[in-house]
């Protein structure tokens, strides 16, 4: 009998009736329910590797941005589809690619009976580390700063609020001397707050960060941010927010295939919103269309 897999993070809402919904889904596609609990350690890329070592036909994942993370990392390249049901607080591919946010009967649906589009990955290396993938954004500086000083508890509480928050209090802070290089070239050296690269363009609050950004173009876009003083900040939020479309100095927008950001001391970093520690050094390369993701039909 063939297999599908759930890759569940178990600490989510939703999660145990996601699981008894998936194993009655099964039962009526005549396949195998295989369960896999994500944990603090390992966040689901051990689990989607367990899913493909047991030739899952399909990998589902029932968790926030950080589970869909670890998951496509290991599922991209191997044609194996990978269904979201999104069960976290930003849940960003999801609001992408039109998979539904607030009803997670209806996309466990397009999990098993979707389409399946093929999405880049982009692959990411702080320092000397290992290769990780992302499939969202990350960021260099203020951005990830925000994240590593968002309270989970109050995360827990008031949802994707908590990073509104915790920008508040981060966005005050000094510049850093920050050089960025797009395909072997060096496209911009200055004093700035951070570097983001995205794969997408959308975050909470329909805020497009990257205008016109898609998952399946094959290239990766890049925003520099470099506001001086409080007016320099509002030309930045209103840019963001759309309201500003004139080109600032305080914005530094670029697309390419591969990217190297590089800063004069060691900032914080980020992929798809999970905080990885400090680096002087962030390289990205994209791998275009490695990984197959079911949406909606429509």
């Amino acid at each position: 009998m063939d297999t599908c897999a759930l890759v569940v993070n178990p600490s989510k809402d939703g999660a145990e009736a996601l699981a008894k919904a998936f194993r009655a889904r099964c039962a009526d596609a005549g396949v195998e329910p295989l369960i896999l609990e994500t944990s603090a350690e390992d966040p689901g890329g051990g689990m989607a590797r367990e899913a493909l070592a047991r030739r899952a036909e399909l990998v589902v994942v029932g968790g926030g941005d950080g589970t869909v993370r670890a998951a496509a990392g290991e599922l991209a390249g191997t044609g194996t589809p990978l269904g979201i049901v999104p069960l976290g607080t930003g849940n960003l591919l999801c609001r992408n690619l039109g998979i539904g946010l607030d009803d997670p009967d209806t996309a466990l649906e397009t999990a098993f009976a979707g389409r399946g589009r093929c999405i880049d990955v982009v692959w990411a290396r702080v320092d000397d580390g290992d290769e990780l993938a992302f499939v969202v954004m990350a960021g260099m500086g203020l951005d990830a700063a925000i994240m590593a000083n968002t309270d989970e508890g109050l995360k827990a509480k008031v949802g994707w609020l908590a990073y509104v928050v915790s920008a508040a209090r981060t966005i005050v802070g000094d510049s850093s001397r920050m050089r960025v290089d797009v395909e072997g070239r060096r496209v911009l050296e200055r004093r700035q707050r951070g570097v983001m690269v995205g794969n997408c363009g959308q975050i909470q609050g329909d805020v497009e960060v990257f205008p016109g950004a898609v998952p399946d173009d094959g290239i990766l876009d890049v925003l520099a941010v470099a506001p001086r003083g409080l007016l320099g900040w509002l030309r930045v939020a209103g840019s963001l927010l759309g309201r500003v479309r004139r080109r600032s100095t305080d914005l530094g927008h670029f697309t390419g295939t591969a990217l190297r950001i590089s800063a004069e001391q060691p900032l914080d970093v980020q992929f798809d919103g999970d905080h990885f520690g400090t680096g002087r050094t962030l390289s990205a390369r994209v791998d275009p269309g490695a990984l197959t993701v079911r949406v909606p039909r429509q």
